[in-house]
């Protein structure tokens, strides 16, 4: 037998982003690996955790089934460590990294100082309210930590920094001042170096040794107790107080985080590109030659339609835009950026499910990054096949009506309702040879999914069931990646880091009279605007992966699909 304590480095955390469950998890902060223990494992080690040690028998672990395997790991990945074993003894000759996801920078001011800006690695709260952000942190650490910290670059073990930095003291494990050091980077709150054995793993943002593990909380805009029975719809009405708030920091679409002129868009804005996709691909045709009638379903703070018109007044020049939207918070926000447009741009605050503009007809309707906003319905499968009498719950009469393919399906799931009603609402609002354009992300097979991080409910689309709604419908239908469809080079290299991250750089950029919003830059648009202050300042980190990598402003990108639906001339049978 064999007796084992809990390493200091380890550390419990988290996350309460899922309505009514807890999720709970271990995780090392030398490494940033982590273990979800079963109930009766986390119990053992929060008894670790007070000092008491456990006796073990290692090959006798198996015979305990799931539990003993687990306890392996812990032993294995070193959250278990036996008595008298230097817990950082395994981890010399490991490589010293500074984690991608830690979003701390430091620069060196005028007069040579150095200073580290960060903010709290021990929780992260998601949908912040308006004026809430995280404080940052500002200040000089030890001279040894910010050596440490900036020879962090995954090139090095940690002998050989200790080598390098120390001279001629003592040896690496009995130099107590560099473990106390390399202990403060690593606490829960700073977390700005972590150590792997495997360089190949450095440059991907979600693998352990770049893993920041934190407590997970949400921050609800509805009062507590008050959530309960509110629909999405209430939610645009009443809930969205600050159009801005709501895209920089709360839900970041692709259209905002690419509203600026961009390299990957081709040195376009988000709105102008997606105007090119659609006019140069001649994706509808017009019975009113005289003008082009153009309907946003969800306008957002303003910025897409305001690129869009401009851009299409050039094109085909006279242009009628209508914004169908439920938010009175965004409806303003596109009254004032578009206030100069002429013609005027119009408003309709309608529910898009049920919308209903008279006997207008529209050329282009574009519902670009809305429909995941659209209610859901509940299906539930009795059997094995497809009948619709063997289903149960709201959404099986949309199975029934447009003969869904339920394959893979598990026996309790979604359908995009509020996206099937819709469809048929902006069927009766299209002129003949009209297209329809839908942008969101999802998949052609995956079954509706809820996003956890939001202040509101919001499911990703299966883009099969939607495409099938729409030829029962009657619309023409194509489906693409919308890389593809705005033709986005995903190998271009872009500024690493989100909301955090940027908020660490401008901190340290408005010092200097410069701002930096929350957007996604490629790198050589930052360098462009930034580039010389940051290198004049010696800002470090500042990094740039593809955007394949998905570990930049705003959403993945790869996660997006678009739907074209074209309106035939002739009238289909129903």
């Amino acid at each position: 037998m064999i007796s084992y304590k809990l390493s200091p480095f380890v550390d419990f955390i988290e996350s309460h982003l899922i309505a009514n469950s807890s999720q709970y998890a271990v995780f090392h902060r030398l490494t940033g690996e982590i273990v979800e223990p079963a109930t009766s494992i986390r119990s053992l080690l929060q008894t670790l955790k007070t000092g008491h040690p456990i006796s073990l028998d290692r090959e006798e672990l198996s015979q305990y089934g799931p539990n003993g395997l687990q306890i392996r790991t812990l032993i294995d990945k070193k959250f278990l460590v036996s008595d008298g074993e230097d817990p950082l003894a395994s981890f010399a000759h490991y490589l010293v990294v500074r984690p991608l996801q830690n979003p701390a920078v430091s620069y060196f001011d005028d007069c040579g100082n150095v200073w580290l800006v960060r903010l709290s690695m021990a929780e992260r709260i998601y949908s912040p309210e308006p004026g809430r952000l995280p404080p940052i942190s500002e200040e000089k650490i030890p001279p040894l930590a910010m050596d440490l910290f900036l020879a962090a670059d995954g090139a090095r073990t940690l002998c050989e920094i200790h080598a390098a930095l120390r001279k001629q003291s003592e040896p690496l494990l009995e130099d107590q001042e560099f473990r106390a050091t390399l202990d403060f980077l690593t606490k829960t709150e700073m977390q700005l170096v972590k150590l792997t054995s495997n360089a190949d793993v450095l440059t991907n943002p979600f693998q352990p040794a770049n893993l920041v593990p934190r407590n997970f909380y949400h921050s609800s805009k509805w009062p507590a107790g008050s959530a309960a029975g509110k629909s999405i719809t209430d939610f645009h009405v009443e809930g969205i107080e600050d159009a801005v708030w709501e895209f920089d920091l709360i839900e970041p679409t692709i259209n905002h985080a690419l509203r600026f002129p961009s390299e990957l868009l081709g040195e376009s804005d988000y709105g102008s590109r997606f105007c090119d996709a659609v006019l140069k691909q001649g994706l509808f045709s017009r019975t009113n030659r005289s003008e082009l009638k153009v309907l946003e379903v969800g306008g957002g703070t303003g910025t897409f339609a305001r690129s869009f018109i401009d851009r299409a007044q050039a094109m085909v020049g006279s242009l009628s835009y209508q914004i169908l939207d439920l938010s009175p918070a965004l409806a303003e926000s596109q009254r004032q950026l578009l206030r100069d447009v002429q013609p005027a741009v119009t408003y309709s605050a309608q529910d898009a499910t049920k919308f209903d503009l008279a006997l207008q007809k529209f050329d282009l309707i574009i519902a670009n990054e809305v429909i995941a906003d659209f209610p859901v319905a509940v299906v539930e499968r009795r059997s094995d096949g497809d009948n619709a009498n063997d289903l149960g719950g709201d959404g099986s009469v949309y199975v029934a009506k447009y003969r869904l393919s339920l394959a893979d399906a598990p026996e309790l799931f979604y359908v995009n309702a509020g996206v099937f009603q819709f469809l048929e609402r902006a069927w009766k609002h299209l002129a003949p040879g009209g297209a329809l354009i839908l942008t969101e992300y999802g998949s052609e097979s995956h079954y509706p999914v809820e996003s956890s991080h939001l202040n509101h409910s919001e499911f990703s689309i299966h883009f099969g069931h939607v495409t099938q709604c729409a030829q029962r419908i009657g619309y023409e239908c194509r489906l693409e990646n919308l890389t593809e469809f705005l033709s986005i080079d995903d190998g271009i290299l872009v500024l690493n880091g989100r909301e955090e991250h940027i908020q660490c750089l401008n901190h340290v950029f408005e010092k200097y009279g410069v701002s930096l919003p929350f957007a996604l830059f490629s790198e050589g648009d930052f360098k462009a605007r930034f580039g010389d202050l940051a290198k004049r300042l010696r800002m470090t980190p500042i990094r740039f992966l593809p955007v394949r990598s998905n570990f930049h402003y705003g959403p993945n990108v790869s996660e997006f699909l678009t739907l074209i639906l074209r309106k035939g001339h002739a009238s289909p049978s129903r």
